[in-house]
């Protein structure tokens, strides 16, 4: 038996080792295939062209305003001034999984007791740097969840203006609802206690909110809508009762075919689904535990400060009010009260203090051994990839999905493999490594970025 203080040092074993596995699949694959990721990196490029060969692009038409989710396309389109476009890709995601490592170090540094840092970092990191927007290539909210997380864990009531405008200029840029919790923190630790420098610091980040707004309206953009809508209140209960278990440590990774790589191994994927309800029911748990006892004055003490600690309690309120009245589709973004609750995660983490810690301990080891079977999944079928008969572009063929219902949009999406829930189709927009590697870009999937329309009838 491992005694306690040796732990952390194990953990931080764990945790390096469970980064670099993930970072051989970025590496190891023939494109850094995670769903969307492709299409941003696709938008890097044209962006970058616009530099370039302005001509070479003239169908694509850029916002001329500040816009959430451009901070990544921006970065990939930078980068590609110096590496190969799908070494930009590989280069991007691995300086995000290092920045995760460093600044979960440094959150947990600051909220967690020494001995359980380590454990500690290795469930936020397979909960957040890891997290289903991670496999699903949602890279500008994952950018900004980490620009919100080293925040949280340098933020105090002192905090100077200069850095509460970078951050908040830098999570504007990176995307809206991450923005939206930034915000709501801010402003309802102003409320609590006065603070210039908090008045100042948010002026740049909300004029820029402004500005994105009136652009829109006059530039008559017409907010982008994918996939279906709820069909009832039924069903969006039922959606948002079980959405949270996507954030659990297991994924399911489809082939290009729509089969999944588990298709013959129900003794991992059954196991798999349990545990993802299992830890995030465990870790959802602390969320009512912490607040009640916030509340009831009942928390071990901790060298927070007492405002900080209010407002803590005060927004995580608010994001479960939030969670609970979003619609699925909220200004162009699909299911966005799902992206809140991660930022619920790490204040109810920062608030709990020593609480967190018999949650930690229960799924400490069924998150660690998931999160492996995932990205030893992963690496596997970039491996694969490498194979000279493997085509990423065999998707089943076209048909039209139902668009009344998610429920029934999902069972369609999925119906080539036996398995339902927690798939993940990381070759769904394969094509556009191909249209990177061959300068020819048509089309634009994704309209809630930088580029805002395409139109081919431009010569």
């Amino acid at each position: 038996m491992i005694k306690k203080q040796s732990q952390p040092g194990l953990y931080d074993i764990l945790l390096m080792l469970l980064m670099l596995v993930t970072m051989l699949a970025v590496i190891i694959g023939r494109a850094p295939y995670l769903h969307d990721f492709a299409e941003w990196l696709y938008q890097g490029q044209i962006v970058k062209n616009s530099v370039l060969d302005a001509a070479s692009v003239e169908q694509f038409t850029m916002a001329t305003y500040p816009v959430p989710n451009s901070l990544v396309t921006m970065l990939l389109a930078v980068l590609s001034f110096i590496f190969s476009p799908l070494w930009v890709g590989r280069l991007f995601l691995i300086l995000m999984l290092l920045g995760w490592f460093t600044v979960l170090r440094l959150f947990c540094g600051r909220f967690v007791d020494t001995q359980w840092r380590g454990a500690a970092s290795l469930v936020l990191f397979a909960s957040t740097a890891l997290a289903t927007f991670f496999w699903y290539g949602f890279a500008s909210y994952q950018l900004a969840l980490l620009l919100l997380t080293w925040f949280f864990a340098i933020y105090k009531t002192e905090t100077t203006t200069p850095v509460i405008a970078v951050f908040g200029l830098a999570i504007f840029f990176a995307h809206a609802i991450i923005f939206l919790v930034f915000g709501l923190f801010l402003g309802i630790s102003l409320l609590l206690r006065w603070n210039k420098a908090v008045v100042i610091g948010l002026l740049p980040a909300t004029a820029c909110s402004l500005w994105f707004l009136a652009g829109r309206h006059f530039a008559q953009v017409e907010p982008q809508r994918i996939d279906a809508l709820w069909s009832g209140l039924r069903e969006a209960m039922i959606y948002k009762a079980g959405y949270p278990a996507m954030l659990g440590p297991f994924k399911n990774f489809l082939l290009p075919d729509g089969t999944s790589l588990l298709e013959g191994q129900g003794w991992i994927y059954w196991p798999g689904l349990l545990v993802n309800f299992a830890v995030v029911a465990v870790l959802g748990t602390l969320i009512p535990v912490v607040l009640w006892k916030y509340f009831a004055n009942k928390l071990p003490e901790n060298t927070q400060d007492p405002i900080l600690g209010k407002a803590w309690a005060i927004t995580m309120v608010l994001i479960i009010l939030f969670y609970l009245v979003a619609p699925y589709h909220f200004f162009g973004l699909v299911n966005a009260s799902g992206r809140v609750l991660l930022p619920l995660l790490l204040l109810a983490f920062m608030l709990a203090g020593r609480l967190a810690i018999p949650f930690i301990r229960i799924v400490l080891w069924p998150v660690l051994l998931f999160s492996f079977i995932t990205t030893g999944s992963y690496l596997y079928l970039m491996l694969q990839t490498r194979q000279a008969d493997f085509s990423p572009l065999a998707i089943t063929a076209a048909k039209t999905l139902p668009s009344s219902s998610v429920l029934d949009f999902n069972d369609q999406l999925y119906a080539s493999t036996r398995y339902k829930y927690f798939n993940y189709r990381v070759f769904s927009m394969a094509r556009r490594f191909d249209q990177i590697e061959s300068g020819k870009y048509h089309g634009l999937t994704l309209r809630n970025g930088m580029l805002i329309k395409y139109d081919p009838e431009v010569k």
